[in-house]
């Protein structure tokens, strides 16, 4: 999706005063649990930059039902095509909780923040280099066993959305459906239930159903391990 742009560290780069700027040009729109911020085939004529609570990232199969293709949160930027002429979202984003907050940036207001901020626009093009690294990664990923493929799902997803437990496990707090984990990772379902069984007779994950809870560093280690020897 390289529309997406996962922890762009864009905010972190900017002072106090060109937040709060910021914030005066492209006022913040909050969200209820539920509500869509974009829809797939809508334009993509905002950059969106993610303030507050998750949403997720999904495309709907020719049944209906959804597929899970990312988790977003606070420093995430979706939109990232959004001065391409005729450019689309080609996912819906929806919030997964209530208080979603998001800065969007249109076109105008982009040129306003150029002209006034120009270390906001210097900001955003280092997270477009960075996330140019970031698609090297995938596409090195791609050709991985798929145990490192899903594990690498699962150790980003409990970072960014995990809640620490005792002996090193980590609960990941959103609902991964094995129908996700297979999308998030470029695999499929018969698979993901066969290394998730794997993953879990190491004693590296627990749980089923959508939720789940990992033994983040010694997954960490095994994932490096893997990827040396393959």
């Amino acid at each position: 999706m390289s529309w997406f742009i996962p922890r762009a560290g864009f905010l972190e780069r900017l002072s106090e005063e060109e937040k709060m700027r910021l914030g005066q040009i492209c006022p913040p729109r909050s969200y209820r649990k539920d509500e869509a911020v974009f829809m797939s085939g809508d334009a993509c004529d905002e950059l969106t930059v993610v303030l507050d609570g998750m949403l997720k990232i999904v495309r709907h199969g020719p049944s209906g039902r959804e597929r899970i293709l990312h988790l977003a949160g606070p420093g995430d930027i979706l939109g990232a095509e959004f001065l391409e002429d005729g450019a689309v979202y080609k996912a819906d984003a929806v919030c997964t909780s209530d208080g979603v907050v998001t800065c969007p940036i249109n076109r105008e207001q982009f040129v306003q923040v150029a002209r006034e901020l120009p270390r906001v626009t210097l900001s955003l093009a280092g997270s477009l280099a960075a996330h140019l690294s970031h698609l090297e990664d995938q596409i090195e990923s791609a050709t991985a066993p798929v145990i490192v493929r899903l594990g690498r799902v699962l150790t980003w997803t409990a970072r960014r959305f995990g809640k620490e437990e005792p002996e090193g496990w980590v609960r990941i707090e959103s609902e991964l459906r094995q129908e996700d984990l297979a999308a998030m990772s470029g695999s499929t379902r018969v698979t993901i239930t066969h290394t998730l069984g794997q993953l879990r007779d190491l004693g590296l994950v627990e749980g089923t159903r959508g939720r789940y809870r990992v033994r983040l560093e010694p997954l960490e280690r095994m994932i490096e391990d893997l990827l040396w020897e393959s």
